[in-house]
């Protein structure tokens, strides 16, 4: 793929840098966000390319991959960036468009349901219980048995429990999501 000066269609890089506040060309692609990040290994793209990729406006790339998908949002990468670029929120920022264009890849649908899962455990509750939450999304993606000898294991060793008590005060929790909702963010 070659470019021309002056050809890269900027629309998709000025709407992330106006959003995120963040300047791209201060990028001095040292290579920092990449080597503090502790998933790199099962990314399709490190951070460092995320940030070449939207320079040279690979929208369809970028959206479809899984590198946002895996982002932990740990901020090590933004801790260790000498220019101050929040790649963090670049990776929320790819998912947010990536959702609401449903231009993603494979197995972004199993994150989806697992974060959809999720946040029903803590409006249920207050808070994950880990054993409904591998149950219910085991139970959804057909993987009956999936964890049941790591399950088993954990059990005997009081790591997790079959039960898990809500928050004293679940109105405040659920009060948060509706702020949200009515925000059109929920």
């Amino acid at each position: 793929m070659s470019f021309q000066l002056g050809s890269i269609d900027r629309t998709f890089r000025d709407e992330l840098e106006m959003t995120c506040n963040v300047d791209l060309d201060q990028c001095y692609e040292c290579g920092k966000c990449t080597g503090g990040c502790s998933t790199t290994y099962i990314m399709d793209y490190t951070p460092r390319k995320i940030v070449q990729l939207i320079k040279i406006g690979a929208v369809k790339t970028l959206l479809s991959c899984n590198t946002p998908w895996i982002c932990v949002t740990c901020r090590l990468c933004a801790d260790r960036c000498p220019a101050g670029i929040d790649i963090p929120r670049i990776m929320d920022y790819l998912k947010e468009k990536a959702l609401a264009t449903k231009d993603f890849g494979p197995g972004v649908d199993n994150v989806i349901l697992f974060h959809k899962l999720l946040l029903e455990e803590v409006y249920r509750r207050g808070r994950i219980s880990e054993t409904a939450l591998a149950l219910k999304f085991n139970l959804r993606t057909g993987q009956y048995f999936k964890d049941a000898g790591l399950g088993r294991k954990l059990l005997g060793k009081g790591k997790i429990s079959p039960l898990s008590p809500r928050v004293r005060d679940l109105d405040k929790v659920r009060s948060f999501f509706k702020q949200l909702s009515d925000r059109g963010e929920g």
